[in-house]
């Protein structure tokens, strides 16, 4: 079982974009019997790709087969969302499962897993930083392959979860908003314990969740991107993460950044040097040379005058 988790800054294969697919989803937590902390306020069923979970084939069942007691709803990202109406029992096995909206592969995804102690709550998310500029290529969404070449400024952000939302990231979904404005998000389970995003495919996901830009420069040969980023200039990166269930909600976190286009220089271009009538540091002109033997002419001739 794995959990779908898309991003990335980097140019990405042309099969990315051959069209729709409908791989196989994922369940979180991300590996079977993995532990889950008992009092894990809600479980979550991620889908494949353009796919929604019906949340009425969900369920949440006892190792023997047994009907838990839960909400469920769906969510961001068409995630079913399952909400345990009593805390787990520490150290019982629970299957999680629900119907593949998938035309062909499994009917079925199902994780087992083991409850585990209670953790106390996360109240913080943790720190987000503003990597450094970076300037030159800039691949963007647009294209046969997803990718178009273009000039211009880009940067990382930088999230370090808090050590008390680091077990409960598997249950967590992600927005970034510029100056309070959706730039990009990700699904549940997306981030990691360092503060790291998974691979994703641009297919659907067209900007990853951590990476800013702007475009300077469009290269005619490269073709016309879809989406040309941000304005030059000083922005406010904002993280919201929803944990589903949790109350208190968690904070959101933000960083001031700058992104810049390079300078265009405004002087002429230097009016070069003609090799053939002048010298290099302050040698005799065309026109000068002419006049001093016209003094020459006139100074022989006054002498044989004499």
């Amino acid at each position: 079982m794995c959990v779908l988790a898309w991003g990335g800054g980097l140019p990405p294969s042309a099969e990315a974009c051959s069209g729709p697919v409908c791989d196989l989803g994922g369940i979180v937590p991300p590996t079977a019997g993995a532990a889950v902390p008992a009092n894990v306020p809600a479980l979550v069923i991620v889908p494949s790709l353009f796919q929604s979970m019906d949340a009425g084939s969900v369920h949440l069942r006892t190792a023997e087969g047994t009907d838990v007691a839960a909400g469920i709803t769906q969510s961001a990202h068409g995630s079913a969302v399952v909400a345990p109406a009593a805390p787990l029992v520490p150290g019982a096995a629970y299957r999680l499962e629900g119907d593949s909206p998938c035309p062909y592969g499994p009917d079925t995804l199902g994780v087992t897993f083991t409850a585990s102690e209670p953790l106390p709550l996360p109240g913080a998310t943790g720190l987000l930083e503003a990597g450094p500029e970076q300037q030159g290529n800039v691949y963007v969404i647009g294209g046969a392959t997803c990718a178009v070449e273009t000039r211009g400024s880009s940067l990382r952000l930088r999230f370090t979860p808090a050590p008390e939302l680091v077990p409960f990231l598997p249950w967590v979904h992600w927005t970034v908003e510029v100056d309070g404005k959706p730039w990009a998000s990700a699904p549940h389970g997306s981030l990691g314990p360092t503060g790291e995003l998974a691979v994703t495919t641009r297919l659907k996901y067209t900007r990853d969740l951590l990476w800013l830009y702007t475009v300077c420069e469009v290269l005619p040969e490269a073709g016309q991107p879809q989406d040309m980023g941000l304005e030059p200039g000083r922005h406010v990166a904002t993280l919201r993460p929803v944990l589903e269930h949790l109350d208190p909600p968690l904070p959101s976190v933000e960083v001031p950044f700058e992104l810049t286009c390079p300078k265009k220089s405004t002087e002429p271009d230097p009016v070069p040097n003609d090799e053939g009538c002048s010298q290099a540091g302050g040698g005799l002109t065309a026109l000068g040379l002419f006049a001093t033997l016209q003094l020459w002419r006139r100074r022989a001739r006054g002498v044989r005058s004499a």
